[in-house]
């Protein structure tokens, strides 16, 4: 069943334009981008590197995630604002020495991100352990002031093709970095404060990613059939976010329905697509349901005429349109592209 929504579309050049990630950059160099695991042209097979929530974090039931192409961004150019194409090339990787243009995919997961594209290995591991910048510079990651400029590493070990790096100081380095052929992921030290499990070092979180991306352990979309429904239902074009939520809305313990923030009853996951065609953008909302019996249109149908006015969520996108297939139900949603950014 299926129902279309047409209105007079609101022309807002820049909407929703924002800054992701650090500044700071410098230039990379070309490899064969097709050989790259998770990349290629685009987002590719980013569901790869997603590991299950409690891989890390004992406790963990739940993910929330958010994968960015830039090289397919950078491929519209032409069919872009200009302030849409300034604001993402003010997207760069100081400790990491990397164009924003090479990068085909940024997928940030709660513990790490990882990054494929087109860049020259040695020269990021130069950069890595290059004496740390003293001039104040917004931070890369980790950092936990915007003044103290890139971070300086050093080689702790090698894992499965590739080389990990931490900080020089302290002691114990809150993140690691490991580095391969056109691949850089990042991790973050899991305290596991609030929880029984033990901590889990930075280079442990990484080689545990490194697993799932490419040995296919602990590979969520491999073991929980909501996220695999959710990221299949999903297009993978120039940016996806996801979240599975570990209680379903209206539940005990989940969150309360509020239909004019898009929670609705039943829902136990959620994502967003945008892909770019040409002078036309494409806007995919996905909400999976615990079972077919919780979708309700009618929800759904009111969470858009609360959002498609004014400065409303979806006041931007053209052709609504609402359909529904066994548990899941999507927005479609079209604007200019010249009115698109991430």
């Amino acid at each position: 069943m299926s129902e279309k929504i047409t209105r007079r579309k609101l022309l807002r050049v820049g909407a929703g334009t924002a800054a992701l990630g650090a500044v700071g950059s410098l230039s990379g160099c070309s490899a064969v981008q097709d050989l790259i695991p998770g990349g290629g042209g685009g987002l590719g097979s980013y569901t790869n590197w997603v590991y299950a929530p409690d891989t890390f974090k004992s406790d963990r039931e739940g993910i929330t995630g958010s994968a960015n192409s830039y090289t397919n961004l950078f491929s519209n150019s032409d069919n872009l604002s200009e302030i849409a194409v300034l604001s993402a090339k003010g997207n760069s990787y100081p400790d990491l020495g990397i164009d924003v243009e090479d990068v085909s995919m940024e997928l940030n997961l709660p513990d790490g991100r990882v990054i494929t594209g087109s860049f020259d290995t040695e020269a990021v591991k130069s950069e890595l352990t290059a004496e740390a910048v003293a001039t104040p510079t917004p931070s890369g990651f980790g950092s936990s002031s915007g003044n103290s400029g890139s971070t300086q590493y050093e080689s702790d070990s090698t894992y499965n093709d590739y080389e990990i790096y931490v900080q020089a100081e302290p002691e114990e380095s809150p993140n690691a970095i490991a580095v391969g052929d056109g691949t850089i992921v990042e991790a973050q030290r899991a305290p596991n404060a609030t929880n029984e499990a033990s901590p889990v070092s930075a280079p442990d979180v990484v080689e545990g990613m490194i697993d799932a991306g490419t040995e296919g352990t602990d590979r969520y979309v491999d073991s929980n059939d909501t996220f695999s429904t959710l990221t299949d239902t999903l297009n993978n074009g120039v940016r996806v976010t996801f979240t599975v939520r570990a209680n379903e809305i209206g539940s005990d313990n989940g969150a309360d329905e509020n239909i004019s923030a898009g929670r609705f009853d039943g829902v136990v996951a959620q994502g967003q697509a945008d892909s770019i065609n040409g002078d036309t953008t494409e806007s995919q909302y996905v909400f999976v349901y615990d079972s077919e019996g919780d979708v309700n249109e009618g929800d759904i149908q009111e969470w858009i005429e609360a959002n498609d006015t004014g400065n409303g969520s979806l006041s931007n996108l053209d052709d609504l349109s609402v359909s529904t297939d066994g548990n899941t139900a999507t927005v479609t949603g079209t604007r200019d592209t010249l009115e698109y950014g991430i």
